[in-house]
């Protein structure tokens, strides 16, 4: 399982990997929900799930209930729905297609996970609510190195 884990305040997102052990106690946990950032090691920080996908790319909505597929009717702007009507342009305009806008009330039934943590999610997306103490990076293990070493490793392997 992944996780990525934005953070609003410096603007980052970390992409930490779970096995399925180290998933476990997330799982039966809803989209909205707070959980201690210890699960996946970030000591200190408290992670708000605000979305995720399963296995076959489907993503997860908030609204419906249970951790299965469901078949739901969207509307243009919600999760999981675009439009996708093209018209023809005349030749002397340049593109050969162009998008149209949609048409008032549209709407199409998709294929979409529901709001609960289980098994069958490949990605969950989190953000930070409450920052710990040391950095994301210094707990995650993801620290830049700096530039006199990185030259030094260089050097080494071109001879």
């Amino acid at each position: 399982m992944v996780m990525a884990v934005g953070n609003p305040s410096s603007k980052k997102t970390y992409k930490v990997e779970l096995d399925l052990d180290g998933a476990q106690p997330l799982f039966g946990k809803k989209i909205g929900q707070e959980f201690n950032g210890e699960l996946i090691g970030l000591d200190g920080y408290k992670l708000k799930i605000t979305g995720g996908s399963d296995l076959s790319g489907f993503p997860m909505k908030k609204g419906i209930e249970g951790s299965g597929k469901k078949q739901v009717l969207l509307s243009v702007g919600s999760l999981g729905f675009r439009s996708r009507r093209y018209h023809s342009v005349p030749k002397g305009e340049g593109a050969k297609k162009k998008l149209k806008e949609t048409r008032k009330g549209e709407r199409k039934r998709k294929s979409i996970r529901g709001n609960t943590v289980s098994d069958s999610i490949r990605q969950i997306n989190c953000i930070v609510t409450k920052a710990g103490k040391a950095t994301p990076e210094k707990l995650l293990g993801l620290e830049a190195k700096p530039a006199a070493e990185n030259k030094e490793e260089t050097s080494e392997k071109k001879e």
